[in-house]
């Protein structure tokens, strides 16, 4: 299934909690290109991987619309392992007759232990909307 990272009418809300500094948040949005790229990819991933999404439970592939968007962002310091946790919380759609409404909720957990390092993907979840 092809997929398109659209843009709402609706702002992304963007939540910082325990301790980041103006300075983490600027150096990492400043890799927002970086960052995209992995959000599409794992969200990519996802919906045309047969384990986690078919015909047969939830998510139905075909009911997807093959939109998704970035509904909010969170940046969470993390002191074990040093660094910042970003968890972006992604939505999916599907088409119904009243138009295009969400459908299927996936939260994107990427890691850095510093501003410049490497950006990893901690982990991806699921939920119905």
């Amino acid at each position: 299934m092809n997929l398109n990272l659209i843009e709402k009418e609706i702002e992304s809300k963007i939540r910082f909690y325990d301790g980041i500094h103006l300075t983490e948040f600027e150096g990492l949005s400043n890799r927002w290109s970086e960052i995209s790229t992995i959000i599409y990819q794992e969200i990519f991933n996802y919906i045309n991987d047969d384990q986690l999404c078919s015909e047969d439970s939830f998510p139905i592939r075909s009911k997807l619309s093959g939109n998704c968007y970035i509904h909010s962002i969170s940046y969470i310091k993390s002191l074990d392992p040093q660094g910042v946790q970003i968890m972006i919380d992604t939505r999916l759609t599907e088409y119904l007759p009243a138009g295009e409404e969400d459908y299927l909720g996936l939260e994107i957990t990427i890691f850095a232990n510093a501003i410049d390092g490497e950006l990893v993907v901690c982990g991806v979840d699921s939920s119905s909307i």
